[in-house]
């Protein structure tokens, strides 16, 4: 494995003596003896290290004992993602023999990849392509033993794979050496899924909540007050979190699960402008990410905003946990869900048989089996297409007569295309089987008399959107669906009840509080596309720069 990962140049990438003399200015020379423990996995806030002499081990914990994955030597350095996002760290350094080191903090790293291009793009080209390596060869110390079957199964991988995180999944259905790793460690089947770490730390059918505790998602230590609060780390969010950290603001930006938002769980966007060969949403959300992070903005997830409030000249978000965070302006960016399926009994099969994002780890799930999408959108057109690639059979379900009013025609044609994509138009799921998971699905068509019943374990879900606002009630002005107003949208008897000061009117994406934006799916009105959600989100900043300078 080493010897492959050693012609791998993205991977090991030399910095050239004039790169190194640049970056001497932001660290220290440090001599380190044979065995010396850089950083070890699990560390939060973790250093930036240029080997100058010598060789550093990059390796992870085995039962076995600790697994080489690499071996960096002089003029390459160590780090991924985790060294500029203050995460915790998912492999181990070691110095392999006495070295030097020039060891930089990551607050100066960042002024580094803010302020010297070239080494901006050798540094964070190197630690996308190192935590994809990581997350697609399955080194972790992180293991996942469930059923695939189990909800909280995919809750958790879900949950880990949405947030960049490395991790190996041991199925319960289909190694018999599980069973004995769970006796060995005195977990019962029950118990599952669980998470262990290390082979040390167990968590039995953790909270998400607890997870981020662990590896360091959550990062909202303080009360202290910032320039900016994003809350929603979707397209908008991220958009808005870039560009103001980028002009100086500091920021914090929170999400209730991971960012990427509704596009995070799409397998495949094509129509982004800049990326003709398309980009996922897992691989778009960790880029601009870790685009937001190089800039300063602090990311925690998962919180869940319960409360917006005014707290002096300033706002407070309070959090479900009790919790709260203050901000000089706030950016709304809590996007929308999809709708639930109206077919009685259908809660009971989410994360079992009912999915609302077509993603890799979906997907194996549905390896020779016959699928159903349910709408007619983009993101169903997306997942049916991808899906198609390894599912038997796949059945889109629309209620109208075809797909031209709601999906681009370049997915239309793919469709039409694709062999195993079967379209029922003026049809809807009228009831599902199975005891425990989902096992059938019944189709009924309008004009026929009889259903269509399919042998189906997998179900898709893209039914149109609810905006993510409930905690938003009572401190800005919604329209009727939940949606909040902005701008021009909202009348002088709507801004007069809610106390809008009389020196000038709401500008572009503002709600009827003063420097309290509103921008993406949430906004009433906004054109759900991903482009446009980043638009918003950027343009937004210009105008929170302007209120900040009145304040």
């Amino acid at each position: 494995m080493e010897a492959e990962i050693a012609n791998k140049a993205d991977l090991r990438p030399k910095l050239t003596p004039e790169q190194i003399a640049r970056l001497e200015p932001f660290g220290a020379r440090e001599a380190l003896p044979r065995g010396a423990v850089l950083f070890d996995e699990g560390d939060f806030d973790i250093d930036f290290f240029v080997i100058l002499s010598g060789q550093v081990d990059i390796r992870q914990y085995t039962p076995e004992g600790f697994r080489s994955i690499v071996k960096e030597g002089p003029g390459e350095f160590v780090g991924d993602t985790s060294t500029l996002s203050g995460r915790a760290a998912v492999v181990q350094a070691v110095a392999d023999e006495d070295s030097e080191v020039l060891r930089i903090a990551p607050a100066k790293l960042r002024r580094v990849v803010v302020e010297d291009s070239e080494l901006s793009d050798r540094i964070l080209r190197t630690f996308l392509v190192r935590r994809s390596f990581l997350i697609e060869s399955g080194h972790s110390a992180i293991k996942v033993i469930g059923s695939r079957y189990s909800p909280d199964t995919h809750r958790l991988r879900s949950f880990l794979t949405r947030n960049d995180l490395p991790f190996s999944f041991l199925d319960l259905e289909d190694d018999p050496a599980v069973a004995a790793l769970l006796e060995q460690f005195g977990v019962g089947v029950e118990e599952t899924p669980i998470l262990m770490h290390r082979d040390r730390d167990i968590y039995r059918n953790p909270r998400v909540e607890d997870v981020a505790h662990c590896l360091g998602l959550d990062v909202i230590e303080s009360d202290d007050v910032r320039d900016v609060l994003v809350v929603g780390s979707g397209p908008a969010g991220l958009a808005a979190s870039v560009y103001a950290a980028s002009e100086g603001l500091s920021v914090m930006a929170i999400d209730t699960d991971a960012p990427g938002g509704q596009a995070g769980t799409s397998s495949k966007i094509e129509n982004y402008l800049g990326f003709p060969t398309g980009i996922s949403g897992t691989e778009l959300a960790a880029r601009a990410a870790v685009q937001a992070q190089k800039f300063g903005t602090r990311m925690a997830s998962p919180v869940r905003a319960e409360r917006l409030s005014k707290d002096g000249a300033n706002y407070r978000i309070t959090f479900a946990d009790g919790r709260s965070a203050r901000g000089r302006a706030v950016v709304i960016a809590t996007g929308a869900r999809y709708r639930r399926l109206d077919v009685p009994g259908a809660e009971k099969y989410e994360g079992c048989g009912i999915y609302y994002g077509a993603t890799a780890m979906e997907s194996e799930l549905c390896t020779g089996c016959d699928v159903v999408v349910v709408g007619g959108g983009n993101s169903a057109g997306q997942g049916a297409v991808y899906l198609a690639k390894g599912a038997r059979n796949v059945h889109i379900v629309i209620r109208r007569d075809d797909l031209s009013e709601t999906m681009s025609r370049y997915l239309i044609r793919r469709i039409d295309e694709t062999p195993n994509i079967h379209l029922h138009p003026r049809s809807e799921i009228t009831a599902l089987s199975g005891e425990d998971c989902l096992k059938g699905v019944e189709i009924s068509a309008r004009g026929q008399a009889a259903p269509l019943r399919l042998e189906a374990r997998h179900m898709f879900l893209f039914l149109g959107a609810l905006p993510c606002t409930d905690w938003l009630q009572g401190a800005v002005v919604m329209d009727e669906k939940g949606f909040v107003k902005t701008g021009a949208d909202l009348s002088p008897e709507e801004l007069a009840r809610a106390g809008w000061p009389g020196h000038r009117g709401p500008t572009l994406f503002e709600t009827s509080l003063p420097r309290v934006y509103a921008v993406g799916d949430a906004r009433s009105g906004s054109v759900k596309r991903v482009a446009s959600a980043v638009g918003e989100g950027s343009i937004a900043v210009q105008f929170i720069h302007r209120a900040l300078g009145e304040v």
